[in-house]
């Protein structure tokens, strides 16, 4: 009888040790044992169009970037699925600021010659530049969950891409009406989805997004005075229709970044337009991070 009570006494004193060990040793508590045990949120960035605005969004990955925020999802529309693809892809932020130095906007402007006649310009270059820049050929093989939004001409409705062929499809994403030819995809004729999807947070919610993460660089500017040139004009009745939609919800955070006395094609004036998304991004790391410690997870935890 003494054998088994001594047993049992060992036995418990044993247990009450390892309880002080791991919850009453300094450093670790029930809170961060129980934190350790959850699941990461799945984030999602979701990048609007834009043009040369959409070039804020490279500042913004940055700032993300160098805070550790991870995200798993990328959502991108026109502007925004150009430098979301290319990130997805694998390209760093650096890189693509060095690409932009080499570039000029007008390097695209191709006219049409096919029967369509739609437009003034073909996407041709733009999908043929975005070829050799990607490593990977189809959107399905990136390094991150990927979806690119375009519009469909014939229904009106918004079309989603999460794999495919991946230039053809941005290149589909950033084709605004009258400026470029529709582009032509499984028979249909796409152009660019800032007319109906501006910001495409839907899609990043359908993907699975816990936390959402939004950046609209189409809504934060002024008119700058008279446009010069029809491209120009063009531009401008496009953002006026653009900013009359309503932007949808069911994003956790939304970052806009101060984009006013710039002009929509200003593509000269990258640094400024990048640093003005850095800004924003600033603005609302306080905010993402307090949102990601309401999820239970540590910053740059795997």
């Amino acid at each position: 009888m003494k054998k088994h009570f001594k047993k049992i006494a060992g036995f418990l004193i044993l247990f009450l040790l390892s309880g002080l060990f791991f919850l009453g040793t300094p450093g670790i508590t029930v809170e961060q044992v129980e934190s350790s045990e959850m699941e990461s949120p799945v984030v999602a960035l979701t990048l609007s169009s834009g043009a040369a605005w959409g070039l804020a969004h490279i500042g913004g990955i940055e700032v993300l970037e160098e805070h550790d925020i991870d995200f798993q999802i990328i959502t991108g529309t026109s502007a925004g699925a150009i430098v979301g693809s290319l990130y997805a892809d694998g390209m760093s932020t650096g890189d693509m600021r060095s690409e932009i130095e080499k570039l000029g906007w007008t390097d695209f402007l191709f006219p049409t010659l096919n029967n369509k006649g739609l437009g003034f310009f073909t996407t041709a270059r733009i999908e043929n530049y975005l070829s050799e820049l990607y490593q990977n050929e189809n959107i399905e093989d990136l390094n991150l969950t990927l979806a690119i939004t375009a519009t469909d001409i014939d229904t009106g409705q918004p079309v989603t891409f999460t794999e495919g062929p991946l230039a053809r499809v941005v290149s589909a994403s950033v084709a605004v009406p009258i400026l470029f030819d529709p582009v032509d995809i499984d028979d249909k004729w796409l152009a660019d989805g800032g007319l109906v999807r501006n910001l495409p947070v839907v899609e990043a919610k359908e993907m699975g997004a816990d936390i959402i993460i939004a950046v609209d660089v189409a809504t934060g500017f002024s008119f700058t005075g008279r446009p010069q040139g029809r491209i120009e004009y063009g531009n401008r009745a496009y953002n006026i229709l653009r900013g009359s939609l309503q932007r949808p919800e069911g994003y956790d955070i939304l970052i806009e970044p101060d984009l006013n006395g710039l002009q929509g094609f200003d593509f000269e004036a990258h640094e400024e337009i990048i640093n003005r998304g850095r800004q924003a991004a600033e603005k609302s790391l306080d905010e993402i991070k307090e949102l990601i410690e309401k999820a239970g997870i540590r910053e740059g935890s795997p």
